[in-house]
């Protein structure tokens, strides 16, 4: 007897957690290469836990001489801010209209040729740095532009492919982007101290070419367009999902989901998130460096564990979600709020708790590993709610709330600014963290009250006779809560854990 044939769905899940990968390895590379492009800069000021250390003192003022990894320009801070936050200027206008244009195109069709632009504007950065700081703002800007309709397409793709009771597999695999950020910042060191740092962006580009041809092979939009799936299995994909995802194109009823609570609930709730976790990614390292002295990447596995911790957790989140979901008799909803303590609440409360901890670096970095690890939960509520409220504009509703939700990448540096513009001290850095800490509970919060997993009307697509019929959405639910309790997989069909 042979061994259970792996289902396909199974691989589209795979190419899920790759192409995040994918799309953070040029988010996050820029940040590392940098250093290797430009001169040495200003001293810095003595951090205050450190300042009786008259050691770290007179070692603040030697100026060490910088490895030759390639040409250096000489770029003053504001320009290397620009250069870093170019992207996310593209990325945050592109956020939006992705959603549509993933349900449009198709989302294989969104990601394959957004990746090649990507693959393209990646390797000419080299070239636009010789020429002019400018040149590379403008391809860092385009590679913001092509990332941003990524998460929405991977969201559609999800919506087709997921039987409800597996959503949260899928959902998880969304937690491959820490891992693209991790082993960029390993990588594209270890290829620019042995090459420069022009291969650091090449062999970023010869990764995603990689990607592009096994993505071409192995996805297709939907189980109906895919060559080597079987019967059985789209069979059960389509039985699970009971007619709450539909094929024809549309225009996403914008206007009802604007005037839809659970829709700004979820909204919030992902605005919340995204304020915490930049502020744990970006505020906590800085306040350890410039505050209490304590250089994280310079401590080994200390750099990647809080976003590997928060990775492994958050695939566990979405294997027990869909346990509970299938297991239990709690309500999609109850389990969604419940999770939200351990994204929102319990990771907000932690920020606060960085105000006590002075010149412990210990206990900073306790907080840091344990945050990030707990909002892996962030699988099962605000990255997943979207598949709940209307699995057929997923992909638009995640574009929206990752629109608003971005501007905390201006949002977050801009109050950082502000409050440590005169001096980066602990007092300064407490009320950074109470700010950012109540921001992340506040949201928690107003989805727990507000919130809700339960399928919205506006989720009927309404199209003409051509095309297929609408669902009734009252059929939906009925059909959807028979699903639930009565179809299970086959053993050759079961995604496999």
């Amino acid at each position: 007897m042979g061994l259970p044939k792996i289902p396909i769905r199974f691989w589209i899940a795979v190419m899920v957690f790759a192409s995040t990968y994918i799309n953070y390895t040029t988010r996050s590379n820029m940040s590392i290469s940098i250093t290797s492009m430009v001169g040495s800069s200003k001293n810095k000021t003595v951090p205050e836990c450190k300042r009786n250390d008259k050691e770290l003192v007179s070692d603040n003022a030697t100026v060490k001489a910088l490895p030759d990894y390639g040409p250096r320009y000489e770029w003053s801070e504001s320009i290397q801010s620009f250069v870093l936050g170019s992207y996310f200027w593209g990325y945050v206008i592109s956020s939006a209209p992705g959603g549509f244009i993933a349900e449009w195109l198709g989302p294989f069709n969104t990601i394959m040729y957004s990746q090649i632009v990507t693959a393209i504007f990646n390797s000419l950065s080299v070239w636009a740095a010789q020429m002019h700081f400018g040149a590379l703002i403008f391809c860092r800007f385009i590679l913001g532009l092509m990332a941003g309709p990524v998460y929405p397409a991977l969201q559609s793709l999800i919506a087709k492919w997921a039987p409800p009771a597996e959503k949260g597999k899928f959902v998880s695999a969304l937690m491959g982007n820490t891992l693209g950020t991790c082993l960029t910042w390993v990588l594209v060191g270890s290829v620019t101290a042995a090459a420069g740092w022009d291969w650091g962006f090449h062999f970023l580009t010869i990764q995603i070419a990689v990607f592009c041809l096994v993505f071409w092979l192995v996805v297709a939009d939907t189980p109906d367009q895919h060559k080597w799936i079987s019967e059985e299995e789209k069979s059960y994909i389509k039985t699970a999902q009971a007619n709450t995802v539909s094929k024809g194109k549309v225009v996403p009823p914008y206007l009802k989901m604007f005037k839809s609570l659970p829709f700004w609930s979820l909204c919030i709730l992902h605005f919340g998130n995204l304020w915490g976790l930049y502020l744990q990614i970006t505020g906590v390292p800085k306040f350890m460096v410039e505050v209490i002295g304590f250089n994280i990447k310079a401590s080994g596995g200390l750099a990647a564990m809080p976003h590997l911790l928060r990775m492994f957790f958050g695939m566990g989140y979405g294997y027990l979600g869909d346990v509970l979901k299938s297991k239990t008799k709690l309500k999609p909803t109850i389990i969604r709020k419940s999770f939200v303590i351990f994204s929102h609440l319990i990771p907000g409360i932690l920020l606060m708790c960085m105000t006590l901890v002075k010149c412990d670096h210990v206990g900073a970095v306790f907080i840091l590993i344990f945050s990030m690890a707990i909002n892996g939960a962030a699988v099962v509520t605000n990255l997943q709610n979207a598949q709940d409220l209307a699995p057929n504009f997923a992909g638009s509703i995640f574009g929206i709330i990752s629109l608003i939700g971005g501007t905390t990448g201006f949002i977050t540096p801009a109050v950082t600014g502000a409050l440590i513009g005169k001096n980066s001290g602990i007092k300064e850095w407490s009320v950074n963290f109470l700010i950012g800490g109540s921001v992340y509970v506040g949201a928690g919060l107003f989805f727990i009250i507000f919130g809700t997993s339960d399928i919205q009307p506006w989720n009927e697509k309404v199209v003409s006779k051509n095309n297929e019929e609408a669902v009734s959405f009252k059929e939906v639910d009925k059909d959807q809560e028979l699903t639930d309790k009565k179809v299970e997989p086959s053993e050759t069909t079961r995604l496999n854990n």
